[in-house]
């Protein structure tokens, strides 16, 4: 009788014992993950469960959960289950999640690396802006540039910029607008006889605008510009005028031309009811920008400052005055 059991045992097919073996192990891994007691052979071949040696053995099973705190087997094995399909529908495809957490963490890594240089320290004091600030008594002024029209020029930093016309700017300290102030004029002269700088090149221009604008030199050029306000004095015009209302007249104060013919400074007053002094400049600019500016067509730019001299000072004088002076336009070629 025995050697026939062993005869039915060696007949049992080899993929069924596999089958058994298997199964044994997966018995023996879910009661270790779940705390339940682990079955173990005794003799006879019948098996027993003994509690496992990491998992206390005086819980009871109430409502599906453990007073121990651990999950029924049942319980975990659902869990399992629905922990790995959540795993499959949260993927991103193409590795995009993988992708993304790399590049946090190059990036993290970039921002923390031992070796990075700190915060480059800037010293204003040789930046630009430091570079084109200059300074009158204790008013500091910074270059205002306009690179369409190729000019610039110092303005004081409490002063406020208007637009009362098209490509006119005009300057002036905040809420004061009938008292200092500077506007800029910016009108098209075409091309220069010549192709020069200088300024007495538009004397033989063939524009009718600019017959008898007083080019010929810098004095010509004040009395035109102070005679747009009043007559000058001296002038039959001026006498004519000195019996009318108001008796207002033009008088030049000063007049100047650089030394490269580039620059026409000038300085004129009106006597009026409401007496005014006055300080400009003049100059040929490179021309707008784009086919304006490459076909040569270039234009002239004015600067005028007023005050009124009531309430005006020596300082309010020299102020405006340097401002003026700092009048530059960009270089251009003939």
């Amino acid at each position: 009788r025995a050697s026939a059991a062993a005869c039915r045992c060696d007949v049992v097919p080899f993929q069924y014992a596999r089958v058994r073996v298997c199964a044994r192990r997966m018995r023996w891994a879910r009661s270790r993950n779940s705390g339940l007691p682990i079955p173990h052979r005794v003799a006879g071949g019948s098996t027993r469960r003994v509690a496992a040696s990491a998992r206390p053995t005086d819980f009871t099973e109430t409502g599906g959960v453990l007073d121990s705190g651990h999950i029924p087997r049942r319980s975990a094995m659902g869990y399992s289950a629905l922990a790995v399909g959540l795993g499959l529908f949260g993927t991103v495809p193409g590795g995009a999640r993988a992708e993304e957490a790399a590049s946090t963490e190059e990036t993290v890594v970039a921002e923390n690396s031992v070796g990075s240089p700190p915060n480059p320290v800037v010293d204003e004091s040789d930046t630009p802006k430091a570079r084109d600030t200059s300074r009158v008594g204790n008013v500091t002024l910074t270059r205002y540039v306009d690179e369409t029209s190729g000019y610039s020029i110092a303005v004081p930093n409490d002063w406020v910029r208007d637009q009362p016309m098209l490509n006119t700017p005009e300057f002036h300290p905040v809420s004061e607008y009938g008292g200092r102030r500077f506007r800029i004029e910016v009108s098209s002269v075409g091309r220069v006889p010549g192709g020069g700088a200088a300024l007495v090149s538009l004397v033989n221009s063939e524009m009718e605008s600019l017959t008898g604008a007083g080019f010929e030199s810098a004095a010509n050029f004040a009395q035109v510009e102070a005679t747009k306000f009043a007559p000058i004095k001296g002038t039959p015009a001026a006498i004519v005028a000195a019996k009318g209302p108001g008796g207002a007249v033009s008088e030049i104060i000063d007049s100047s031309v650089s030394s490269d013919g580039k620059y026409y400074n000038y300085e004129f007053r009106t006597d009026s009811i409401y007496p005014l002094r006055f300080f400009g400049v003049a100059a040929i600019g490179p021309g707008q920008t784009g086919s304006a500016r490459k076909l040569g067509r270039r234009d002239i730019v004015k600067v005028t400052c007023q005050v009124p001299e009531k309430d005006a000072s020596e300082f309010d004088y020299d102020l405006l005055r340097q401002i003026a002076r700092s009048f530059r336009v960009d270089a251009f070629e003939g």
